[in-house]
């Protein structure tokens, strides 16, 4: 009976430190393990479809992997093109360096090739594209709406429960409202933002943080890359939260609207983020009183919560 009872403690106790190890296990951050599979080897497939400028990628690697791919020429990084098949347009023609990231149980392996495209796609600064809307056939002038809900924040994509500027706001905030973005339809895809001078400091901008318009001199040395500058964009299609497509601003500093938040947090202090995505809400023509022109909404995810920016063309 004792030696049962033995078995017994000792049964439980070698259940109970499997019990801990699997927990601990479990615990441990996701790492590559060589002794899980065999180490991918990346390779694929490009083809120039019939238009001369469409691209196909097929993931071609040597095991099953998770594929990631680049288009450096076109600013699209590896967490913008995902997925085994890929289409990339080129709009003007040239020789563009393309490249695949696999990822694998054991391990990661990287390959680049360049394809060359013999078209430019006729229809790419066509009012109706998202690049074509934001560009024009040459460049376009953006300011922010002056009008209320330009701004806004919520729990959504879309949403401005939380906060939402007034009417009055516009007027209140004459440097925030005189900010202006020019993009150019061309291959490096350029952009320009100029804040004409100065800034509105929201409570934590330039030296001496304040509600209140600054000139851009006040500035700290951190912050200063929010101010006017050149910088680069990419559009990337079929994309965002309603399928209309992204938006992406690149350089340090770059930003649409409030500059301290991008993706996934805020950072008050200075810019920390190479690039900031938005995902287009609603692309718009308008014909009234006071004219004709163009309305762009943008949103995106800062981690609380969600801020859209409506924009008019100029």
């Amino acid at each position: 009976m004792k030696h049962n009872i033995k078995i017994a403690v000792w049964l439980k106790a070698s259940i109970l430190i499997l019990a801990i190890a699997s927990a601990f296990y479990a615990c441990q951050p996701d790492i590559v393990n060589p002794g899980l599979g065999t180490k991918p080897v990346a390779n694929f497939v490009a083809t120039v479809a019939a238009d001369g400028h469409t691209v196909l990628l097929a993931n071609k690697s040597s095991v099953a992997s998770m594929p990631y791919w680049a288009a450096p020429d076109l600013n699209l990084g590896y967490s913008d093109l995902k997925g085994d098949s890929v289409k990339v347009n080129f709009i003007f023609p040239g020789t563009y360096k393309i490249k695949l990231l696999v990822a694998g149980a054991g391990g990661t392996d990287t390959i680049t090739k360049a394809i060359t495209t013999t078209q430019p796609d006729p229809n790419a600064c066509a009012s109706t594209t998202p690049l074509g809307f934001l560009a024009s056939c040459t460049s376009k002038v953006w300011k922010m709406n002056p009008a209320a809900g330009a701004i806004k924040v919520g729990a959504n994509a879309g949403d401005g429960s939380w906060w939402s500027n007034a009417t009055a706001d516009v007027a209140g905030r004459p440097c925030f409202f005189n900010d202006t973005w020019t993009f150019t339809f061309d291959k490096a895809a350029d952009f320009v933002y100029d804040d004409k001078g100065d800034f509105y400091s929201d409570g934590y901008g330039g030296v001496t943080p304040s509600n209140s318009c600054q000139a851009s001199t006040q500035y700290t040395t951190a912050q200063k890359p929010w101010g006017s500058g050149s910088f680069h964009y990419a559009v990337i299609s079929g994309t965002g939260v309603k399928g209309l497509g992204q938006i992406k601003l690149i350089g340090l500093g770059a930003h649409f609207g409030i500059p301290k938040s991008v993706n996934g947090s805020e950072s008050p202090t200075g810019p920390t983020a190479t690039s900031v995505t938005y995902d287009i809400w609603s692309m718009t023509h308008v014909s009234d009183t006071s004219g004709t022109y163009d309305l762009l909404m943008v949103t995106f995810n800062y981690g609380a919560g969600w801020w859209t920016y409506t924009l008019r063309s100029y």
